[in-house]
This record gives C-alpha cells, structure tokens and sequence, in this order.
C-alpha cells in the first residue's frame, strides 16, 4: 500500500554568478523543475535481505523504496529474490522502518540527516493514521550526534533494533514501512538527488519543535575550518582569517560541538563561508543571510548545499579553489573571498 505525504512540487532556483565560476551540476537546478511526490510503502509481512536490507515482499517483488539512491542489476534482484524464500534469520512480529542506508553512509553526518532522518516522517505519519509505532533500525553503534539527533526528535531509545547481520534469509518482519528519502526521484522530471523542500520542512519543523528559537548569543558572521578533518583542508586558512576576521568573522570547528550548538550557530549565522562539506548540512536550520562555497577545482561544484540555501531562502555564492593534494586540499585566493565581502557586506 502507498500513502502519499505531499504531492508533486515545482522548484525553480535563481543563482547570482557575478565572478563567472563554473556552474557544475548546480545548472541542473536553475531551471523550472517538478519533483516527485512524497510517499511511503506499507508492506505487510516483509522481509529484509542482504546486509544492505533490502525490502521484498510476500509476492517477491522488491520494495524499491528500500533502494535508495541505489539500483540492482537483474542478477542481484534475483539473488535478493531467492533469499527471500530461504527461511529467515530473524522474525519480529512489529512494525518496522529502517534508518539503515543502503549505501551503508548513515556514518556520513550529511546522509544522516538528509537520507536517513527524513525517513521519520512516514513512520510519525504511519503512527499517527494507524497508532501503530514502528520500530527503528539505527546503527548498530550510534555514534553522539546519531544518538543525539534522534534525541532531540524525541525517539524514545526503547524502539531501537541495532543494526547486524541478517543471515542468508534475512529479517521477517510483520511489517515493514518505507520511504523513499526525498532525494531519490524516479519519474525524470527533476534531477535524481533533488531535495524535497516539503520534507527538508518537515524535518526542519521537529527540530524547531525541540528546540525552540533563542535569540542572539553567537556569532554571526562564521567560518568553517576543516583543520580537524582529513581530507578538504584549507591550506592557507591563516590568510584566509587575515581577509575574514576584521570583519566580524570567527573560525569555528562544527565537529567539537554538539547538534544542539550546531543547530544554534547556524540559526544565528548571518554570513557563512566554508569549503565544501558535512557541517554544511546545518543550513538545514538556517534561517537567513548568504554562503560562500569553496570547491576544489576538478571535484566538481555539487549542488546539495546550494538546494538546502536556496530552500532556506539564503544568498548563495561559490568558488572553485586550487587543488593541492590527492586529499583534496584547497588553496583559497583571497580574491575569492575579497568578491563574497563586496557582494554581501
């Protein structure tokens, strides 16, 4: 059974370019485009295969919303068809939606939030239409921010069911509710990973629930450092600090604070620069002001966060920064950020 949350939503972004950066795939976006509709599957009596948990039910079929951002070839579906028949690891006679990606990225601080998070909205509404209240399968380790995020929209820790092998037959389950996480459109009419404004609203909501709006308190003007992170470092971050910090701007390292500071910095962010990366996905609770992305040159400009800014009603500008190493460290000319300042302040 399909249960349809939102019906078909048109986008149409508007970008200004004033330093003529290349565009990337954010060009798939600055045109009139009509996403998908939100909706979720009820399937009774499934069963959860393979260690990505994928979704067949009592007729075989695969329960495609169990796919996300992810096909089979014909082979495998008919590996995942044939385990189905063989008796099940596991039986747990509850309702169940899964947290799990099947990219296996719930790890990811951005799929998190934005693939596995969103994932509550069908449960929240299968519980409100049915009372029934799915339980949850999370990470077999939920690390904090997991653990707090789920937290903070009030998932009570007793409807978890840790994550692990499943065995050849897999995980019975008596039922089984499925949501496509927004980011996955199917029908050709959008890009494949664009994001539902409705469902980054929805999410976006419950936090705000949570945690109501407090005024003032941080800064408001903030820089992203990746010093504490492998990979996407600013080599040349002193020099950046030199153009940023006379204006106003503090060096701030997302991964030493908690999500509800996370969530706090960027409601009260007027202006945001920072390379291109996880902490990004708090303009999830932006409420305001613009954002300069820094790209490295050659990785390609993404459009993940532009959708989040422009969803959020922010100014979005980006540059692409030399490459430096295979780490993909970025060199930042102060030019770049000299154009930001000029267009913002």
């Amino acid at each position: 059974m399909h249960i349809e949350l939102q019906g078909r939503e048109r986008c149409h972004y508007r970008i200004g370019n004033p330093w003529g950066q290349p565009l990337g795939r954010i060009a798939d976006y600055l045109q009139p485009i009509l996403l998908d509709p939100q909706s979720y599957v009820v399937q009774e009596n499934a069963r959860l295969v393979t260690e990505n948990l994928v979704g067949v039910g009592r007729n075989r079929r695969i329960v495609e919303e169990t796919l996300h951002l992810k096909e089979l070839e014909p082979r495998q579906r008919q590996m995942v068809r044939l385990r189905s028949l063989l008796p099940p690891q596991e039986s747990i006679r509850a309702t169940v939606c899964s947290l799990v990606d099947a990219r296996q990225w719930t790890g990811s601080y951005f799929h998190w939030f934005l693939d596995c998070l969103p994932r509550l909205i069908a449960a929240d509404d299968h519980a409100r239409r049915t009372g029934d209240i799915p339980r949850l399968i999370v990470p077999s380790r939920l690390n904090h921010w997991q653990a707090e995020s789920l937290a903070l929209l009030g998932i009570d820790s007793g409807r978890f069911i840790p994550h692990r092998p499943v065995g050849r037959g897999g995980l019975a389950v008596h039922r089984l509710i499925a949501y496509v996480a927004h980011r996955w459109q199917r029908l050709g009419h959008a890009p494949f990973d664009a994001t539902s404004p409705w469902a980054i609203g929805q999410l976006r909501d419950r936090f705000s629930r949570s945690l109501p709006v407090s005024e003032g308190g941080g800064p408001q003007r903030i820089y992203l450092s990746r010093r504490g992170v492998p990979s996407r470092q600013v080599t040349n971050e002193e020099e950046v600090m030199g153009v940023l910090a006379p204006h106003g701007f503090v060096a701030v390292q997302t991964e030493k604070l908690s999500v509800t500071e996370q969530i706090a910095l960027f409601r009260g962010a007027t202006h945001i620069v920072a390379p291109h990366g996880a902490s990004l996905t708090n303009l999830l609770h932006s409420r305001q002001g613009s954002l300069l992305e820094l790209f490295q040159d050659g990785h390609g400009v993404r459009p993940d966060y532009f959708q989040l800014a422009m969803i959020n009603g922010l100014q979005y500008l980006h540059g692409t920064c030399e490459s430096q190493d295979t780490e993909r460290h970025i060199r930042v000319a102060p030019q770049v950020l000299h154009n930001y300042l000029d267009v913002t302040l």
